[in-house]
């Protein structure tokens, strides 16, 4: 291509200079707690008040779902057990972590349909990381999880069907889940920033390991009993123990 005159010359030159690649983002320092200081938090979680009568499920909207179960089946909202201690209540950091960002978890966390239940009633994720949807049933489900800080889905999983799987890109306590199709079908979903939380077990019982020394808010959630919080002080290399005791409803 011909160039008539300096003006023209340099007017081409810049018109045709590659466009320049935009800068690369600086890479992310993940917080990388000193294992010689961090401490563990192991404790319970009671119920004060009476031990509620459980309410037998009605299944028979869904015959295949009634055959799946030859004893009958109880509402699990609450369940607590002979020493009072509360199964399915959710422990976690609420404050004291702000400003560290942690590495991302890969493992997938596995939701089941299973006996047209969710199994685990209660489950924790990280955010991003790939909640896997199974459907374990003869039956057809419609999982519909309903949050507020994340967008909400709702999809059908015939039997047999690959898992389906989510991600959720915010952090939020806690997300409820339903089945469309059947109607006492719950579940609940956390998401969190950071790995430090669990879920109590049959006897109330959790344990959160590998935190560091800090002042901190522990924080239990529960889907009947509400929440309660206390705030905590951490020093380097101990174990703490912790009791929260929800008054009757």
């Amino acid at each position: 291509m011909k160039c008539y005159g300096l003006f023209a010359c340099l007017l081409l030159a810049a018109c045709t200079k590659a466009p320049e690649k935009p800068a690369a983002p600086p890479p992310v320092t993940y917080f990388q707690p000193d294992p010689a200081t961090v401490s563990a938090i192991t404790g319970k979680v009671s119920y004060s008040g009476a031990v509620p009568t459980a309410k037998m499920i009605s299944m028979d909207a869904e015959a295949d779902c009634q055959k799946l179960h030859p004893k009958p089946v109880y509402d699990e909202s609450l369940l607590v057990g002979k020493s009072k201690g509360v199964a399915n209540a959710f422990v976690y950091i609420k404050s004291g972590l702000e400003g560290k960002t942690f590495a991302p978890a890969t493992a997938a966390v596995e939701l089941k349909q299973q006996g047209c239940q969710f199994v685990p009633r209660v489950i924790s994720l990280r955010k991003g990381q790939t909640l896997a949807v199974k459907n374990a049933d003869p039956v057809s489900h419609n999982i519909h999880p309903q949050p507020q800080n994340n967008r909400e889905w709702n999809q059908q999983q015939s039997p047999g069907a690959p898992d389906l799987e989510r991600r959720f890109g915010f952090p939020e306590v806690m997300i409820p889940v339903k089945c469309n199709v059947h109607a006492w079908m719950r579940g609940y979903i956390a998401v969190m920033e950071h790995p430090y939380f669990a879920i109590t077990d049959d006897a109330g019982a959790f344990r959160l390991d590998g935190l560091p020394p800090g002042n901190y808010v522990v924080a239990i959630w529960h889907e009947k009993l509400g929440e309660l919080t206390q705030p905590l002080a951490v020093a380097a290399k101990g174990e703490l123990s912790l009791t929260f005791d929800f008054p009757p409803k």
